[in-house]
């Protein structure tokens, strides 16, 4: 999916949102969709860093050397990649409802 006139790699592009009036490119908008981005991105992380813990508790094995930072790093580059793809939603909806107050400034 494209939308015309937008990097298809920028957050707001992923994040499949538009600023009212078709503002999309704005440089407050496009902070913003990346700060929300970000946000998600976190929530993601932590998510998933409480399910692989309670998953590797369940093995019963020992761990091996280094293997919690590889879990962390996978952790950590799996949740930006959800998050930049529009993860759960929840950075979209962030932005539509901050949206109006950035056109409230001007």
């Amino acid at each position: 999916m494209t939308m015309a006139g937008v990097n298809p790699m920028s957050p707001a592009a992923s994040q499949g949102v538009s600023a009212p009036g078709g503002q999309m490119d704005s440089a407050a908008h496009k902070k913003l969709a990346k700060a929300a981005q970000e946000f998600e991105g976190m929530l993601i992380s932590q998510l998933l860093g409480d399910f692989n813990a309670g998953l590797s508790s369940l093995s019963g094995d020992s761990p091996l050397a280094g293997s919690d930072s590889l879990n962390a790093l996978a952790v950590q580059t799996l949740s930006t990649a959800m998050a930049s793809r529009g993860g759960f939603g929840i950075g979209r909806m962030l932005v539509h409802q901050l949206e109006p107050s950035l056109h409230r400034e001007k």
